[in-house]
């Protein structure tokens, strides 16, 4: 088990110099915070960190659960207000339609600078980045991998980003993970050891982390697996807030 403290510089970025077996991104979609807040002692026991993004109404409640995930090392992003796809308007419609009311019910219950971003169903375009990025300092979206469901990670190297390009990879494409998309622990594994051997980052993304993975949903022991796998790789599991 990895339980050596991230290797952070003065900024709290990543001091990239002492990566030498690649990080790993895990992200939350849809607000699920009801299913991620039991998770938070084993993030801990692993020396975790992640990303989780807020769709719908941010309540008193939601904001609540980020403070406690923020207030545990975690990053938080938005992802619309009804998780609306991008594209179908302008990107500044979009903004003031779908997420600005986020952003405001955000600070009125106290959370304010919220930095990242993750498109609903990950349709997305330069337009929209280029725009956007006027608000938020990074993305998460989808792979751009024609392939079957179920397609072996490791097999491909878009998932993979090396370090050096990590300050300018605004848009980090994730690979899904649950039985929509017919993820095998083998399939993991296998694209874990390789961020490992290469010292690349490498993003994931989920939704509700339940005792059962149902659809798009994460089961409670894949994360286990996952992290145990990642840090006894030695990789760094980070959340946006770490990366440069």
């Amino acid at each position: 088990m990895n339980k050596a403290p991230l290797p952070l510089l003065d900024n709290g970025k990543l001091d990239l110099a002492q990566v030498k077996n690649g990080i790993l991104l895990l992200t939350f979609d849809d607000g699920r915070f009801e299913t991620w807040l039991p998770q938070l002692e084993l993030f801990e026991k692993f020396n975790a960190r992640a990303t989780f993004f807020y769709d719908k109404e941010i309540t008193a409640e939601a904001a609540d659960s980020m403070k406690q995930l923020r207030s545990c090392g975690h990053s938080v992003g938005l992802h619309t207000i009804n998780h609306k796809d991008a594209l179908d308007i302008t990107p500044e419609a979009y903004y003031a339609q779908y997420i600005l009311p986020q952003v405001e019910q955000a600070e009125a219950h106290g959370v304010r600078d919220i930095s990242f971003f993750a498109y609903p169903n990950n349709r997305h375009s330069e337009e929209f980045d280029t725009f956007l990025s006027q608000y938020f300092s990074r993305f998460r979206a989808g792979t751009k991998i024609k392939a079957p469901k179920g397609y072996w990670i490791a097999d491909f190297e878009e998932p993979y980003v090396p370090l050096e390009e990590l300050a300018g990879h605004k848009v980090m494409g994730g690979c899904g993970i649950g039985p929509f998309y017919e993820t095998t622990q083998e399939n993991l594994d296998d694209a874990l050891e390789k961020a490992a051997f290469e010292n690349k980052a490498v993003t994931f993304f989920s939704h509700a982390i339940l005792s059962e993975a149902k659809t798009v949903h994460m089961a409670a022991a894949t994360l286990e697996a996952m992290l145990e796998k990642a840090a006894g790789s030695g990789m760094v599991i980070a959340g946006f807030n770490e990366l440069p």
